[in-house]
């Protein structure tokens, strides 16, 4: 593919700002004395009043024309002026004038910075709003624009205390009416969420066989694991709420049996406090019982008769003699067989009431029992006393976007995609112009012919780069800026690109300014279906960036 470089046109004139200009090394010769010298020399060596051929005739000091002829090829108006010889024909009245001896006519009027911009603005202004704001904006005076900087504070003061008081004045119930509004409009959202399903499961089948899809596959792993658990007690949140969500139960539950008093025997080391009085013959008594009978044996022995007192004394004194003939019955031997099986027995050997003793088993049906029958969410706990199964759901329940790969439909968020999709719809971003936001785009679509871009690189060692590329099919023409700087200076061009129908480049750089010399050089290649902006930095690390429009 050839690299084409056209000649620059400018229309409706260029301004050049400065003392010099020159075009392919040529100087570009102005209206001052010094050029117009170098004219006269270059046409006819040195300006002559007498009639020389291929020279330049000029007037004299009082403005007349030496002697001579001078011949014109026709006739307009009336010569003026001492004029001596001959003349054949006449000069033009304003052959030796220019504009600024010229009145403005009505038609072709003089050129000043205003009117080139007035003529221009429709080419980035349709409405020429833009060049007749400025215009109105500038015949303000600064009186003028202080009293309607005024104007605007009043308005804006204004306006914030009607908001107030327009807010200050809703009640209550219109505010509550607004809160239920805005609830009711986040459950019906809520609703439809949830009602929403993940069109990549549906029905695609893992290996094309009926019933085989990964739906079935999650239901039954679903179903499996909940294993007909009660509702209650399906989730790893139902159980974890059943357990407190404490992660230690069972080293806490162990701890707590371990304090209990054991039903075969044990010994306390604190005060035993009991719920009441005993209702039953074995039911423990309270010092508060055995107080209380005392006092009442008492109050009662002290009541009775001399005679009843005698009687029971008799009858205690001869159960005392009875007992103690008995007791003198036993032998040494027989009485100490008794205390030492006496001294053998446990409860072992006292038969079960319906306190009943204390085993390891039975505390461990306590527990499961405890734990089984307990609110459970997301985890099952099932078994009995010989052991526990704890299940905890690890399903798509309880799982998040992060266990999950991206699919090709529903993507996850990046900043990227976000601005992306913004970009989509710049263009009413724009009209609203409300400047709530400020995103930065890689690139805007514009009516589907253009694209903005933009795009930047540091390059390390002095070399040529790829600026920016893209697809030829896409784009065939464009309009680019490039800016180059090294850290101290900079360097900026415009740049002119289009392709022929043969893909061959017609490229120019146009419009360069520099800081201090020469940064870089711009041009531009066909690299397989792409076009490429190629940048060859002259310093070591230079930062590339370009900017501009792409258009179909």
């Amino acid at each position: 593919m050839a690299t084409v470089n056209k000649n620059f046109k400018i229309k409706n004139g260029l301004v050049v700002e400065g003392t010099t200009a020159t075009v392919n090394n040529f100087d570009i010769l102005t209206k001052s004395s010094a050029d117009q010298s170098y004219i006269t020399t270059l046409v006819g060596g040195s300006g002559t009043s007498t009639n020389t051929p291929d020279t330049l005739v000029l007037r004299d000091s009082n403005g007349d024309f030496a002697a001579g002829t001078i011949t014109a090829t026709s006739f307009v108006g009336d010569l003026t002026g001492d004029v001596l010889g001959d003349v054949t024909g006449t000069v033009s009245d304003i052959s030796n004038h220019d504009t600024d001896s010229l009145s403005e006519g009505v038609t072709n009027l003089y050129f000043t910075d205003a009117r080139a911009l007035s003529a221009t603005s429709a080419a980035y202004d349709p409405a020429g709003s833009a060049s007749t704001a400025e215009a109105n904006a500038n015949t303000y005076t600064d009186g003028e624009i202080s009293t309607l900087e005024s104007s605007l504070q009043s308005y804006a003061d204004t306006a914030e205390a009607d908001a107030i008081t327009s807010a200050n004045s809703y009640t209550d119930g219109e505010i509550s009416t607004l809160e239920g509004s805005l609830q009711t409009y986040a459950d019906d959202a809520e609703a439809a969420a949830n009602s929403y399903t993940d069109s990549l499961v549906g029905d695609a089948t893992v290996d094309g066989t009926g019933g085989n899809t990964i739906t079935d596959r999650i239901a039954t792993a679903v179903a499996d694991l909940v294993d007909s658990a009660p509702a209650t007690l399906d989730t790893l949140n139902e159980l974890a709420a059943a357990l407190n969500d404490n992660p230690d139960i069972i080293s806490d539950l162990t701890t707590s049996i371990g304090e209990k008093v054991a039903k075969s025997g044990d010994t306390m080391t604190g005060a035993l406090v009991l719920s009441g009085d005993p209702t039953l013959a074995l039911h423990a008594a309270t010092k508060q019982y055995v107080d209380a009978a005392e006092s009442d044996a008492v109050t009662t022995a002290n009541s009775y008769t001399d005679g009843r007192e005698t009687a029971i004394t008799t009858a205690y004194e001869a159960y005392a003699d009875q007992a103690e003939t008995d007791a003198n019955t036993y032998t040494d031997g027989q009485i100490s067989t008794v205390n030492t099986t006496i001294g053998a027995l446990d409860t072992d050997d006292v038969a079960e009431g319906s306190n009943q003793y204390f085993t390891d088993a039975r505390a461990k049906t306590s527990a499961a029992d405890l734990l089984t029958n307990a609110s459970l969410t997301n985890i099952t706990i099932s078994g009995d006393g010989t052991g526990l199964t704890i299940t905890a759901e690890n399903g798509v329940a309880d799982s998040d976007t992060d266990d999950l790969a991206e699919g090709s439909t529903n993507l996850y968020f990046t900043d990227a995609r976000a601005q992306a999709a913004v970009a989509t719809d710049i263009s009413d971003a724009v009209a609203a112009g409300d400047g709530t936001a400020t995103p930065t785009y890689l690139a805007v679509d514009v009516n589907s012919v253009a694209l903005q871009v933009a795009a930047t690189q540091s390059v390390a060692t002095a070399s040529q780069v790829v600026a920016y590329s893209w697809a030829l099919a896409d784009y065939g023409s464009a309009e680019l800026v490039v800016k180059v700087g090294d850290g101290t200076n900079t360097e900026i061009s415009k740049v002119l690109l289009t392709l022929d129908s043969s893909n061959n480049i017609a490229i120019t750089e146009y419009g360069n300014v520099q800081t201090s010399g020469s940064l870089s050089s711009v041009s531009a290649g066909i690299n397989g279906t792409d076009i490429e902006l190629l940048v060859t930095t002259e310093n070591n690390n230079s930062d590339v960036t370009v900017t501009g429009t792409l258009m179909v």
